[in-house]
């Protein structure tokens, strides 16, 4: 069947932190100051397994904001697919690396997915691989992030026709929160180009300037 993933996160996948901050009142929005994402900055969505589109259902990558509901039900968070990317953007400044809420109805194959941390969104360090829910520690080389690339790297012959690669429910960066003006030595070019709402525009109006 299509939707055979998504039960609720084991008790040995969800940390007591997850299920101590987790509120459906601000699932998939802005955090603002607080820890999780705060924006969509692009999405570059891969395909089911058979190459056909990931369902609809499964596609708004804005799910991945705000409080991650743990639910794993469709609608509360969004398939990459095969391959597929998401760059997420932080109001706060993240100091000690991710945390990241994947949505998996067990039993079922490992997803996994690649982690990079930016200041800016255009300088990119590789923090980690996580299988499922998971976290990443910050590159030395970042002292304050406010970018997350999430790349999906599941390797597709463990799974069925339908499968559709890593699933976020959501991003909560770690650590104290922190601002990139304090850290001098970073990249300052960080101009907030808004890729994912210029994609939309394309999409809907038949124009709009090319992506970075």
């Amino acid at each position: 069947m299509i939707n055979l993933k998504k039960q609720l996160l084991s008790l040995g996948i969800t940390s007591s932190l997850l299920i101590s901050t987790i509120s459906p009142a601000f699932a998939a929005s802005p955090d603002g100051q607080g820890p999780w994402a705060d924006k969509v900055k692009k999405f570059n969505q891969g395909t089911q397994k058979n190459g056909n589109p990931v369902l609809a259902i499964r596609g708004n990558p804005e799910e991945a904001l705000g409080v991650a509901e743990g639910d794993n039900a469709d609608g509360h968070f969004v398939s990459l697919g095969f391959g597929g990317k998401l760059v997420l953007k932080f109001k706060n400044g993240i100091k000690d690396g991710v945390f990241i809420v994947e949505s998996t109805r067990l039993p079922y194959p490992s997803e996994t997915a690649k982690i990079e941390i930016s200041s800016n969104g255009k300088k990119w360090k590789e923090a980690g691989s996580i299988s499922r829910t998971g976290s990443v520690k910050q590159p030395e080389e970042i002292k304050c992030a406010h970018f997350v690339r999430i790349i999906d790297t599941s390797d597709p012959s463990l799974f069925d026709s339908y499968a559709d690669g890593f699933d976020v429910d959501g991003v909560k960066a770690e650590g104290e929160n922190c601002k990139k003006e304090d850290h001098e030595d970073e990249d300052k070019d960080d101009k907030d180009d808004d890729e994912y709402r210029d994609q939309n525009h394309k999409k809907h109006d038949g124009e709009g300037r090319k992506d970075d």
